[in-house]
């Protein structure tokens, strides 16, 4: 009962934000392919928002369901994934060693120094951290190990485009035991500072 509660508030939450939450199947990332799962999966890609009734016909029947949110513009939600905390310190490092730093890199800066008080903020099961924002093309969407040639940006992900599994939602990972995304900080998605081109810049 008390994991079907914490769901239930959260989806609740998550539409309060302006967000599209869909279930996805327990303990995994991955998507239903049929049935009721799958429809409602479609809804929220057509930016249909679940209601509030169904949030709790639908998980109150399925407990074990978790949670994913629409990425893009059409869910307003783009993330910046970090592979661990240290490599938001190393990204900063980078930044501040930049010979002639700009106002885009300094108030990218101080955005990752006060992003756990500042941002929504999320602790993924493979201990990656999370920052969410409303949708914006500054955070293009980019996975790091697809150009390591990026050195700047390995450890990095970008995600505007898809979904991603939000929490309380828990997988099981390659070891079989079974983990849980966590709120660090759940206030609402800000706008990404329109200064910040330092990630469109370097893919674009």
């Amino acid at each position: 009962m008390q994991n079907e509660l914490e769901m239930i508030q959260t989806l609740f939450q998550y539409k309060n934000f302006g967000l599209l939450p869909f279930p996805i199947k327990p303990f995994s990332q991955e998507l239903y392919a049929n049935g009721e799962g799958y429809f409602l999966y479609k809804n929220a890609l057509s930016g249909i928002t679940i209601s509030e009734e169904k949030i709790y016909e639908y998980f109150g029947s399925k407990k074990l369901d978790n949670c994913g949110l629409i990425l893009g513009e059409k869910g307003n939600l783009s993330v910046i994934e970090f592979e661990s905390e240290s490599r938001i310190s190393q990204l900063i490092t980078f930044i501040k060693n930049k010979p002639k730093p700009n106002i885009s890199d300094v108030i990218l800066i101080n955005l990752l120094e006060s992003g756990f008080e500042s941002e929504t903020s999320i602790l993924t099961p493979e201990n990656k951290i999370q920052m969410w924002f409303k949708f914006s093309k500054n955070i293009p969407n980019f996975h790091w190990e697809m150009f390591k040639d990026k050195k700047e940006l390995n450890g990095i992900n970008l995600l505007s485009n898809g979904y991603i599994v939000a929490p309380p939602s828990a997988i099981k990972l390659n070891n079989n035991n079974i983990a849980q995304f966590e709120i660090i900080n759940g206030k609402e998605p800000t706008k990404f500072p329109i200064e910040i081109s330092f990630f469109f810049n370097r893919i674009s």
